[in-house]
């Protein structure tokens, strides 16, 4: 049950990025990084290719490590380190 929420999580997220690619004041990356995450805690190999990128990697990894949260504060880190991860300098 958990992959099929995991993976209609992903397409709704994917669809919503495409979305907000095309609307300009919709945040379609930050869906991006949502599906990648979905898609990433499916796929060993592509979370591995995924944490590869230094950006994703943070993302990733915060999200990662806040399973002890409940939902709620767990949209609010996602949001917040998407937007990290999107204004992030490089280096």
């Amino acid at each position: 049950m958990k992959i099929f929420i995991t993976t209609t999580a992903g397409i709704v997220f994917i669809c919503l990025g495409f979305l907000g690619l095309l609307l300009p004041f919709m945040p379609g990356f930050l869906f991006m990084l949502g599906a990648a995450a979905c898609f990433a805690s499916l796929s060993p190999r592509l979370r591995r290719r995924l944490h590869r990128q230094p950006r994703i990697s943070r993302f990733l990894t915060r999200l990662e490590s806040s399973t002890h949260l409940s939902v709620l504060p767990r949209i609010k880190l996602a949001f917040w380190a998407g937007l990290e991860a999107l204004t992030q300098k490089r280096t």
